[in-house]
């Protein structure tokens, strides 16, 4: 039991160190295009290759796993990325940059492909719920703090750049040094989108439009703080704020879902962060609290949205069905991010900086209209909902595989039925 603590201890610093460097090098590259003064359409393709990388290392990197094992890919995917990252410090080509991001997003997705696979198979029974809920907390505290990293140094500099290529490289030490077995190679997961579009349509809505805002916000946050005047140290507190914030409310809201009908739960929600982001958007120069009071709790409101869908949708599967449906569902969210910062971004070019919380603040809104108006009675009552787990939003389709709900509870043998013995056999 120790010997295994110690191991899920190693993988969780990786990924803390990853996610680290991640949430740095993410808000790093927006804040420099923004300050060289590239068009926000362009900064928005730009970040939302990243995630069109994600989705695509979902194929690749699961090929590449399986032929060379775990620890080589990683250790692959690991160096891959901090050339990625040099490169970018070397050179500020948007068409180069593009590329590189894709290439980023590809490398990330088979590190993460790697982690979680580890995690799933070292996680007894018992601890899957433990191991999902650390693994959850790590992920955010790892994108939030990695946006105060951006304070150590000059953004017009090298330095950051090499403090995150220092993280990704880092992560490695962990899995490196493991004594454990390699885990079974990766398997792919059916897609099942169209089946989970005529159970629950808003369930897969919401994970679609939870995509595009933070997507939209994550990509294009700092540029937004950049065209506003704040400083390095503004922006940095301006999205640490908001991603740290996605932690606080995930528990209240989930326990709030589990005892209502969770599509008026999500409806409430979308209303939320469409009225914040409206507000947002019309806040003009009123200081910094205002602004971090609003974004934090757009950022924690809005963070719960996409568990919450997550969780409406499972309500109408069964057990057996719930590692796919998940995985489905990360596909759909990493659609709705890909596409999130070249929407946003249009409308920044066209209004302004404040097209970026307008942006968010439509597409909550047509969401909430959408599912107030054209839901259906509710099917699952209540006391039948599948519990509320709290989602990470970064990862492979593998993370679906440590949620508690997926664990099968063994049968209790029936004794009432066991058959009574046979006295007319009269064999010696």
């Amino acid at each position: 039991m120790r010997q295994t603590l110690l191991s899920l201890a190693a993988l969780l610093f990786s990924t803390f160190l990853l996610l680290l460097g991640s949430g740095l090098l993410g808000t790093l590259l927006s804040l420099k295009m923004g300050i060289s003064g590239l068009a926000d359409p362009l900064i928005g393709l730009i970040m939302g290759g990243f995630y069109a990388g994600m989705m695509l290392g979902g194929i690749v990197c699961y090929r590449i796993i399986h032929r060379v094992g775990h620890i080589r890919a990683f250790a692959a995917f690991a160096a891959l990325s901090c050339a990625v990252i040099m490169v970018h410090g070397l050179i500020l080509s948007p068409w180069i940059w593009i590329v590189l991001r894709i290439i980023n997003g590809m490398t990330m997705m088979g590190m993460f492909i790697v982690i979680e696979s580890w995690l799933n198979e070292r996680a007894e029974p018992r601890m899957r719920g433990r191991v999902f809920s650390f693994y959850m907390v790590i992920s955010f505290l790892g994108l939030g703090l990695g946006q105060f990293l951006l304070n150590l140094a000059d953004v017009e500099g090298l330095e950051l750049y090499f403090v995150a290529g220092l993280l990704f490289s880092l992560c490695l030490v962990p899995i490196a040094l493991s004594r454990s077995v390699h885990p079974q190679a990766p398997q792919g997961v059916r897609t099942r989108l169209r089946h989970l579009m005529r159970l629950a349509p808003f369930g897969v809505g919401g994970c679609f439009a939870a995509g595009l805002m933070f997507g939209a916000f994550y990509a294009l946050g700092a540029v937004y703080g950049t065209n506003i005047g704040l400083t390095t140290g503004g922006v940095s507190l301006l999205m640490g704020v908001a991603v740290l914030s996605g932690l606080v409310l995930q528990w209240p809201v989930g326990h709030v879902s589990d005892f209502y009908d969770r599509l008026n739960v999500l409806v409430l929600l979308l209303a939320l962060v469409s009225v914040i982001s409206l507000a947002l958007a019309l806040l003009g120069d009123t200081g910094m609290w205002p602004l971090l009071i609003l974004a934090g709790l757009m950022g924690g409101v809005g963070a719960t949205i996409y568990p919450v869908s997550v969780a409406h949708v499972t309500d109408y599967v069964n057990q057996q069905q719930l590692v796919s449906t998940s995985a489905t569902l990360i596909k759909t969210y990493g659609v709705g991010a890909t596409l999130g910062p070249v929407g946003a971004a249009l409308l920044m070019a066209l209004i302004g900086p404040q097209g970026l919380f307008l942006f968010i603040a439509l597409v909550c809104a047509v969401a909430a209209v959408i599912t107030a108006l054209r839901r259906r009675p509710a099917e699952v009552a209540v006391e039948d909902q599948e519990p509320f787990v709290a989602m990470p939003r970064t990862g492979s389709t593998l993370i679906s595989e440590m949620d508690p709900r997926t664990e099968v509870e063994p049968e209790e043998p029936d004794w009432s039925r066991q058959e009574e013995p046979n006295t007319d056999d009269h064999r010696p």
